[in-house]
């Protein structure tokens, strides 16, 4: 991790902030990639863009806020997000049925990569990279265990439901 903050250090701001976009965009085309070929709504230009957009305002923030302030920008990126979050969550004509969440919570997740980057958390960043895919691909089918247990289920059995 040390000689990534070292690297990066030894590079001009304008080498920094290539180093930054270019790892966003990767980080963000492979999600997006996963995210496509699972058939989700949310894909590889809305990933690679959220992880773009995050890492470049992060960068900005980086360069020209105070330190003391970095917690109010990356915070309204956080609000931003939601509610690019809030427009993939699609609530379905039955009362118990919402999907999206998990397009919404990819979309999130992408956009505190890009802070990470745009902060110069490279290891970080990697690393909820990876997690993100391991949710996104591991437990696929763990949940769809769940969804077909539940539907096994009779209204009956929820003691308290009602």
């Amino acid at each position: 991790m040390a000689t990534i903050t070292v690297w990066l250090g030894s590079l001009n701001p304008l080498g920094t902030t290539a180093v930054v976009l270019v790892l966003a965009f990767l980080v963000g085309a492979a999600v997006g990639i996963e995210r496509g070929m699972s058939t989700s709504s949310v894909g590889i230009r809305t990933c690679t863009l959220v992880a773009l957009a995050s890492a470049a305002f992060a960068d900005l923030v980086v360069r020209r806020v105070p330190d003391i302030q970095w917690g109010n920008a990356f915070g309204a990126v956080a609000t931003g997000v939601g509610f690019l979050g809030a427009g993939a969550i699609i609530k379905g004509s039955q009362l118990r049925r919402v999907s999206g969440l998990g397009e919404a919570g990819t979309i999130w997740c992408m956009a505190i990569v890009g802070l990470l980057l745009g902060a110069r958390e490279i290891v970080v960043a990697l690393l909820v990279t990876a997690l993100v895919l391991a949710v996104n691909v591991l437990l696929r089918p763990v949940a769809s265990w769940i969804d077909r247990h539940r539907a096994l289920r009779q209204p009956e059995d929820d003691v308290l439901d009602g």
